[in-house]
């Protein structure tokens, strides 16, 4: 009884098995049609890419109406060929664009790093988190929850909140609507209303300061970069222990910060009106 249960779940296990490599090379095989396609082969029918690929017409055909449903390949009504979609040129651009503002925005961060001491942080948003794409550790700094590859609320955090600032209130009204409204120092829910008033007065000031809402113990003060659209790109902060941020240094900080966030919005293409 015992060797027909080893059996059945030997069969059970090699059957997931297979079909977790039939989805990977599934996978694979649509990376590598889309690969197929440049400069000179635009344009690509099923016959051309089975004896390419050495696949079969029907797997080739198969994998290519599933990336015509999500747009990464289009149907030439005429020719019935396949040519990118333009959901490549979408992702395209997201990376190339942020690609050139780490460029950017890099030599600057460490320059106002140098100057101040202090920490500098560049975010971008991603659906409803911001997430850090560069960090730049001040001599005399802190490391922050916000640095490199860490992905916060878009209400926690100056470097977030100027983010969710300047999209549109439909955006907002959802955000605050579907999130689950919190700080992050201490999980204490936070008033809508109260939310709502900041992110208005980020908009009218273009700067965002908070101070122990990630992080305990440290400020964050932040400026929108905009991108060629006029649309913000990225929020630009700063940030370091409380007690170094005074009055006085906060002025001088935001003095910085909305000089060299327009210097990179500007090498973006921004056209201020």
């Amino acid at each position: 009884m015992s060797g027909k249960i080893e059996e059945v779940l030997a069969a059970e296990k090699k059957k997931e098995r297979t079909g977790k490599s039939e989805g990977v090379q599934t996978v694979e095989k649509a990376l590598t049609i889309l690969t197929t396609f440049n400069h000179q082969q635009h344009l690509l029918g099923v016959t051309e890419l089975s004896h390419k690929l050495g696949l079969p017409k029907s797997v080739v055909h198969r994998i290519l109406i599933s990336m015509q449903k999500y747009g990464f390949v289009e149907k030439d009504p005429l020719t019935e060929k396949y040519r990118l979609g333009l959901r490549v040129f979408e992702l395209g651009k997201v990376a190339a664009g942020n690609i050139n503002l780490r460029n950017i925005a890099f030599p600057i961060m460490q320059h106002m790093a140098l100057i101040t001491g202090e920490s500098i942080l560049l975010t971008i948003r991603e659906g409803y988190a911001g997430v850090g794409i560069e960090f730049v550790e001040g001599a005399q700094s802190m490391t922050l929850k916000a640095s490199h590859g860490m992905r916060l609320p878009l209400h926690c955090g100056a470097s977030k909140k100027i983010l969710l600032a300047f999209e549109s209130d439909d955006f907002i009204e959802h955000y605050l609507a579907t999130q689950n409204i919190v700080r992050l120092s201490d999980n204490s829910p936070m008033d809508p209303v109260q939310l709502r008033k900041e992110l208005s007065q980020i908009r009218r000031e273009q700067i965002s300061i908070t101070a122990d809402e990630v992080d305990l113990g440290s400020t964050v003060i932040a400026a929108p970069i905009y991108d060629h659209e006029g649309s913000i790109a990225a929020g630009f902060g700063i940030g370091g222990p409380t007690f170094r941020f005074t009055k006085e240094k906060n002025m001088e900080y935001i003095t910085l910060l909305r000089k060299y966030a327009r210097e990179i919005s500007l090498k973006l293409g921004y056209k201020p009106e």
